[in-house]
């Protein structure tokens, strides 16, 4: 944190100039570098296809067009302008995570082809998939547990992968990115195509990041990110076969493996002695070399029925994550601190070796019972296995001397536990009138939570199981009598489960150790949206209105407040900490997209806009300080034209945010960050050239202006100015 200073005329220039462009436009939206379509049609809203336009729900949908035209380091990048998301990080770069509407990332479920991946840690989930073998992403802002289960209190990301080419027997792309902002280079090759009744697509890519440069100031006095080089590879296939004499039923397998290591940046804040820094610590390293994701899935689509029953879908996968975690703290303490009467230097090494295994099968059938019902009914089974190892060893030097041989201490755990949910679930698009469509949905879910095996050399807890029962439900209404246009109301709920470390996990760091709870509560939220879509005359507008009441949030308390008792832990005397359900979040807010492109020409101004304002209450503190912005957002005009054979684009356009705060309950009392208002000015173009788009060319300048930021408190500052280009070819 920089220290206190008299605001600079220059600085107060600079935030009239964020604040004025919010004001005009809080968050840009879905203004991905090309058109937006409300036409596309989506299943996420409804798991039925329906145009964005007339679905009921905050639907954004990222074609292949809008993900072609940029050049993203991951898939999360590419969603960096919805309105409502917001990228972290946690300080690991290569492991973005998404937060939608300001819940934190474990509260949105990602989905690849439909099916879920889980993460179970406090952070949430990564998206680690190569965006070269991504079709298409679909987005839905607010609760949607009634369609997708656990985690959907922030909302769904279903990221849809590629198939073979149609019409050909071969097709092979080859691609690459240079990122100057990280002297970043990213490769792909892929080869896809049909024959006869069968399709089949083979992509790999390779990534490799150095450090990342940053504006000199306070982040760094180097121009570099120390720590902030990462690395991947990845491999995945895809096969299809048509069957049946009208080709109408469809079977599908998929294979999928992403490997990634990385590091993590050190905030010079936490060792500068100023809150929030950890007290005595002179150093820290995270390292992360193992982040691997492998999954297997099989899927069946069947169309054109005849009678009732109009679809039928079935899927089920297996997937293994892989994740190992090191972590080194050495601290200071000085003569006559605690039990020493000299001054020591400590270094605690903990390694988290972790094992998660997902697996379920999700079935669907689509009815049309009776004239003006459309019906879907479907049942979900999903596990959820997680193994960890962890160890942890802590030095002192100079050794005291009594009583001997206490140092180095070392202590070693492990733990298996798992969630088993079954759910039955069923949606009814009721045509009331012939302009108004009524949405009722419900589902029941059964969540079965349990410790199996537990090895500590330090504590010892029986195994033991916990069942909760949730019922969640949807109500909405779209009327579309106003020509081009359509109006709608929405009501829907979310839940999730406590993670397994906050069921029976066990964490220590700082000499507190922070126990899982298994008799924890879910997390529930209820949301009710207004919005209006209209798309004519080259004028596309999609604004909602928000509201959302989350509860029993799931937060640390000391030992014994709120009835919970921790287990005794006989190693040390420090005071530990428990989870609870203890907190709750109020969110409100307006989200707006809105392009018209000029009669006559090529030139299409745009904007989309978020204004967010969320509340959380601790149980010791009330505060509006929820590291959300309230104003953020990006401005553009874009301009298209063909030029000698080439579709091209040129789209100049500014990305800004108000100032960023953070107020957390601590024993010496609640402390507040902060990050300042920023905005970028940007330059993206491009074309493609050629039969079935041959050639592809993307460049981008990106933070023209060279400006010191950081989005927001949990990611990491933003890049300076940098030159991204990128070149693909089809044969």
């Amino acid at each position: 944190m920089k220290p206190l200073t008299p605001p600079s005329r220059e600085g107060s220039v600079r935030k009239l100039a964020v604040i004025a462009i919010c004001i005009v436009l809080p968050r840009v939206g879905a203004a991905q570098q090309g058109p937006v379509e409300l036409e596309d049609i989506t299943v996420i809203g409804t798991r039925t296809e329906l145009s964005v336009l007339d679905n009921p729900r905050s639907v954004t949908v990222i074609n292949q067009e809008q993900l072609e035209r940029q050049a993203p380091r991951s898939i999360a990048e590419a969603l960096r302008d919805v309105p409502g998301i917001e990228l972290v990080d946690s300080s690991v770069p290569g492991m973005k995570r998404l937060r939608i509407r300001g819940e934190s990332s474990r509260r949105v479920t990602i989905l690849v082809d439909g099916q879920e991946i889980t993460d179970h840690s406090t952070y949430g989930t990564p998206i680690l998939i190569n965006p070269a073998a991504v079709e298409r992403i679909d987005v839905i802002r607010g609760p949607s547990s009634v369609l997708y289960g656990a985690k959907a209190i922030g909302g769904v990301v279903n990221i849809i992968t590629k198939t073979g080419v149609p019409d050909k027997a071969a097709e092979l792309e080859l691609g690459g990115t240079y990122y100057s902002g990280t002297s970043g280079k990213q490769g792909w090759v892929s080869l896809g195509g049909t024959s006869g009744d069968l399709d089949y697509r083979v992509t790999g890519g390779l990534a490799k990041h150095q450090d990342q440069r940053t504006p000199e100031g306070q982040y760094t006095d180097t121009g570099r990110l120390e720590n902030t080089a990462f690395e991947n590879d990845d491999i995945s296939a895809h096969f299809g076969y048509r069957l049946g004499s009208a080709k109408n039923h469809y079977l599908a397998l998929k294979l999928d493996q992403y490997r990634l290591d990385s590091e993590s940046w050190k905030d010079p804040s936490t060792i500068t002695g100023r809150p929030p820094a950890i007290a005595g610590v002179t150093d820290f390293t995270i390292d992360l070399p193992e982040r691997d994701r492998r999954k297997i899935g099989l899927f069946y689509d069947a169309t054109n029925l005849g009678g009732p029953v109009t679809k039928v879908h079935v899927d089920a996968y297996y997937q293994t994550v892989d994740r190992l975690f090191e972590n080194t703290v050495e601290t200071f303490t000085p003569a006559g601190s605690g039990r020493s009467a000299l001054a020591s230097f400590n270094e605690v090494r903990s390694t988290s070796d972790d094992v998660i295994t997902n697996y379920g099968v999700t079935g669907q059938v689509d009815l049309e019972l009776m004239p003006g019902h459309y019906s879907i009914l479907g049942a979900q089974y999903l596990a959820d296995v997680l193994e960890t190892d962890k160890t942890t060893r802590v030095d002192v030097s100079p050794r005291p001397p009594f009583p001997p041989g206490l140092y180095p201490i070392e202590s070693a755990s492990f733990a298996k536990a798992r969630i088993d949910t079954w759910s039955l679930f069923g949606q009814d698009e009721w045509s009331i009138l012939p302009d108004l469509r009524l949405f009722l949905g419900l589902r029941f879910n059964r969540i079965e939570t349990e410790l199996e095996e537990i090895r500590s050399t330090q504590l010892t807890s029986e195994p033991g199981s916990s069942t909760d029962n949730e019922l969640s439900s949807s109500l909405a209404l779209v009327y579309d009598g106003i020509e081009n246009a359509t109006l709608r109301a929405l009501y829907s709920s979310g839940y999730i489960s406590p993670t397994l470390l906050q069921s029976f996990g066990r964490t220590s760091a700082g000499g507190r150790t922070v126990f899982g709870n298994p008799d924890l509560k879910l997390e529930t939220a209820d949301n009710f949206e207004l919005g209006v879509r209209y798309d004519a005359q080259g004028l596309i507008l999609d604004a909602v209105g928000f509201y959302t009441r989350a509860q029993d949030y799931i937060s640390t308390v000391d030992c014994g407040t709120a009835g919970t008792d921790c287990p005794t832990d006989s190693s040390r005397g420090t005071p530990n900490r428990i989870y609870a359900n203890v907190d709750e979040a109020t969110t409100y807010g307006v989200e707006l997209l809105t392009q018209y492109t000029i009669p006559k020409t090529a030139i299409t101004p745009y904007a989309s806009a978020a204004w967010t304002r969320r509340q959380l209450d601790f149980d010791e503190l009330s505060t509006t300080n929820t590291n959300v912005p309230a104003l953020s957002g990006r401005l553009g005009i874009r301009y298209e034209r063909e030029l000698s054979g080439w579709s091209t684009w040129i789209d100049l356009f500014t990305r800004a945010s108000t100032s960023v705060k953070e107020t957390l309950p601590t024993e010496e009392g609640p402390v507040t960050r902060e990050v300042d208002g920023w905005a970028t000015l940007n330059l993206a173009l491009g074309g493609f050239y050629g039969a079935g788009d041959k050639y592809r060319l993307v460049l981008e300048f990106n933070n023209i202006t060279d400006e010191e930021y950081r989005p927001l408190l949990d990611a990491l500052p933003g890049v300076g100015r940098s030159l991204d280009l990128t070149v693909a070819v089809r044969f």
